[in-house]
């Protein structure tokens, strides 16, 4: 037995330096040949302003195999930050979780869900607070699926969550009546995960949904999807649309591809948007509503949901919201105004989910806890314990 007992074998870290100094020296060769795309793509952006409603009608026509933003407006109309009003109030939410494990001593799962209300330009306090919730009735560990009833899964887990999410975000407007208030979510409003998914699934989860955006609109509370560090190119894409050179884009069909050469549009492939909004827009200013075409979207009704790019300081953020926020000018302008003081009062990512995230995160520590506890609840029920050869594997380790 070596000296090291119990301990893994250690990571070759010096092939580890050798790889990364061989990465490194390769992004650096890339780099100007990347510079001149996002170059291109400022250009072509420039371009489509005089011509725009050509490009628009391009887009409508066109056939691509890669998601392509619906234009309202030229996509280098740049709007300036919006003044806050005088009281407001931030109401924003996150969610962790314990998923379910068959190897643990009973099937069962834990969502936490993390809220903060923040409160500016009066003086009440703010308010933080995580309300966890077991989920272990039969009814809770399986979903009708393709008309099957079959055991939840880490993904049906954490689409349950995400609905948990929003709802607790209704829940706050309901209990803080004060207006106006902007109620902010981590990451994206499209649930892009229930594509392709069961009809009873996907139907159940969107009737959920789309029930609490009803309520926060009845409310006159915005909700926002935060999403750092974006990586679409939704509108990269639209404007690669503009470089086909054939009357309508027909990707499939594409005559360059099919003779072995590179389509003209593949000068601009690879740049994101956050890169070209960066070159376009300086910090507080935000770019037009875009409107996604992703195919769950056609079920959202009146909740469609659009997006902007903010230049929140430090980084270039996608913003999505739902239509009725993005045709109210007055809702539009508030969700600006305080996402981007959000920002800046996070150094950078807006305060409020950093806290609600605080306020759900289930650590590693945590979660073997939460199986302590649960084992010792049982025992004193006079439950007989026991675990699988796995879990026993995994806890007392052999080498």
């Amino acid at each position: 037995m070596s000296e090291k007992e119990g301990e893994g074998a250690m990571l070759n870290l010096a092939e580890v330096q050798r790889q990364l100094v061989r990465m490194v020296q390769e992004q650096a060769i890339r780099k100007p040949d990347f510079a001149q795309k996002v170059g291109i793509a400022v250009q072509e952006a420039k371009r489509w302003v005089a011509g725009f409603p050509h490009l628009a009608a391009k887009i409508a026509q066109s056939k691509t195999s890669w998601l392509v933003a619906e234009l309202s407006t030229p996509p280098t109309q740049i709007f300036p930050l919006p003044s806050c009003p005088e009281q407001w109030l931030v109401f924003a939410s996150d969610g962790s979780q314990i998923f379910p494990d068959r190897h643990e001593v009973m099937m069962c799962y834990l969502i936490n869900i993390g809220s903060v209300v923040l409160p500016y330009g009066g003086s009440d306090l703010p308010q933080l607070s995580n309300r966890p919730h077991l989920f272990f009735r039969e009814n809770d560990l399986y979903q009708r699926w393709g008309g099957r009833r079959v055991l939840v899964s880490e993904e049906i887990v954490s689409v349950r969550r995400h609905l948990m999410e929003v709802e607790e975000l209704v829940r706050l407007a309901r209990t803080y009546k004060f207006r106006p208030a902007v109620a902010l979510m981590d990451g994206t409003l499209i649930l892009w995960t229930l594509e392709g998914k069961p009809a009873d699934f996907r139907a159940l989860m969107l009737r959920r949904f789309l029930k609490a955006l009803d309520l926060l609109r009845q409310g006159k509370v915005p909700v926002a999807g935060y999403i750092s560090g974006p990586s679409s190119t939704d509108v990269i894409n639209a404007l690669r649309v503009g470089l086909c050179p054939y009357l309508f884009a027909d990707c499939d069909k594409c005559e360059w591809v099919r003779d072995g050469k590179l389509p003209p549009c593949v000068v601009i492939e690879g740049v994101t948007d956050a890169h070209l909004f960066e070159r376009l827009l300086k910090p507080g200013e935000r770019s037009p509503v875009f409107w996604s075409n992703s195919q769950i979207l056609a079920d959202y009704g009146e909740h469609r949901i659009g997006f902007f790019y903010l230049n929140a300081g430090n980084e270039i953020a996608r913003v999505e919201i739902p239509q009725w926020v993005a045709e109210d000018e007055e809702l539009l302008n508030l969700v600006h105004a305080v996402v981007y003081d959000q920002a800046q009062k996070g150094r950078g990512y807006p305060v409020a989910l950093a806290e609600a995230h605080e306020q759900a995160v289930v650590r590693g520590a945590e979660r073997e806890l939460f199986y302590e506890m649960l084992e010792a609840a049982l025992i004193r029920q006079g439950f007989k314990v026991s675990m699988t050869f796995k879990l026993m594997a995994k806890r007392i380790p052999t080498i």
